[in-house]
């Protein structure tokens, strides 16, 4: 691996309501709740697999973990996901997160606007860190996980 943004962790949890501002952002995400218990990574931006525990799909996302900071209107951290490939609203439905690897620092942009150029850019640093050799044996854990969680 060798890379210092590369990091093993994984987290499970339910869909649920958010405040809804990613969506009018263009960039709609799934709240995840993550289970008590889960050890949530540090706040930052990563790259990572989304596996939707109904169906085994998976799908490639950038994940957000923070409070939001632009915004200032809480001091809770918040996971956020947002998927590259489709537009499907997953709430109520349990996914597990797959993180590849960190893409920067959770940070508050001087405008929503300048929010929205940073989230285009970890898109695209997203799906060329999701094509590395590092994330698709992530894949392959997490579809062995699924595999062995849908069997029992």
């Amino acid at each position: 691996m060798g890379d210092p943004r590369t990091v093993s962790a994984h987290l499970a949890g339910a869909v649920v309501h958010g405040a809804g501002r990613g969506r009018g952002l263009g960039f709609p995400t799934a709240n995840v709740a993550a289970d008590p218990g889960s050890l949530v990574p540090p706040p930052a931006i990563y790259s990572g697999w989304v596996v939707r525990h109904s169906t085994g799909v998976v799908h490639h996302g950038t994940i957000s973990i923070g409070s939001n900071p632009t915004f200032c209107d809480t001091t809770d951290v918040h996971v956020e996901v947002y998927c590259h490939d489709t537009s499907d609203q997953f709430y109520g439905e349990r996914v597990g997160l797959w993180f590849v690897a960190r893409i920067r620092d959770t940070v508050k942009f001087a405008s929503p606007e300048d929010l929205v150029r940073a989230a285009r850019q970890d898109v695209l640093r997203s799906e060329e860190l999701l094509a590395s050799d590092h994330a698709l044996r992530v894949l392959d854990d997490a579809l062995a996980t699924y595999r062995r969680t849908a069997s029992s």
